[in-house]
């Protein structure tokens, strides 16, 4: 691929992540956009597709699947697409650090922060879910059970 094209696919500051997603749909649904394509790259793009229903025709990777009902679907992904690539993420630098941290993970370089920082998040989510620290939830449950007997 040309430096220039794949600046277009992944640089945060490409004129693509302003286009319109129902233009790129559109040129994406060209015949040229499909046919241009090697049949194994179509046959590949169909595999990253839903499988159709069992009462569905298997996919014909001489149809272009913008013109079938993937077609909100793949409009869809073109819109996140776009947001990610507007947010730097399509980017090489993020990428290699994305697949960095992910391995530092696996090798549990951040286990120690995880675990120190554990009893924290889970405090403000009870908090967030409307339970406080010195609330019991166990208590309410008992009044209820109590007040259900008292009430045969």
């Amino acid at each position: 691929m040309a430096t220039q094209q794949k600046r277009m696919l992944t640089s945060d500051k490409s004129k693509l992540k302003d286009v319109r997603v129902s233009d790129l749909a559109n040129i994406l649904a060209t015949p040229a956009a499909w046919t241009t394509l090697p049949l194994p790259v179509r046959q590949h793009l169909y595999t990253l597709l839903p499988p159709p229903e069992p009462h569905e025709p298997a996919h014909d990777p001489e149809i272009n699947p913008m013109q079938t009902a993937y077609r909100p679907y793949i409009e869809e992904e073109l819109s996140q697409w776009q947001a990610e690539l507007g947010n730097g993420f399509e980017t090489k630098k993020w990428r290699e650090d994305a697949m960095r941290a992910s391995q530092e993970r696996l090798e549990g370089k951040y286990d120690a922060w995880r675990e120190a920082h554990r009893e924290e998040w889970w405090r403000k989510q009870a908090e967030g879910n409307g339970v406080k620290e010195d609330e019991d939830e166990g208590g309410k449950e008992e009044e209820d059970v109590n007040g259900d007997e008292k009430d045969r």
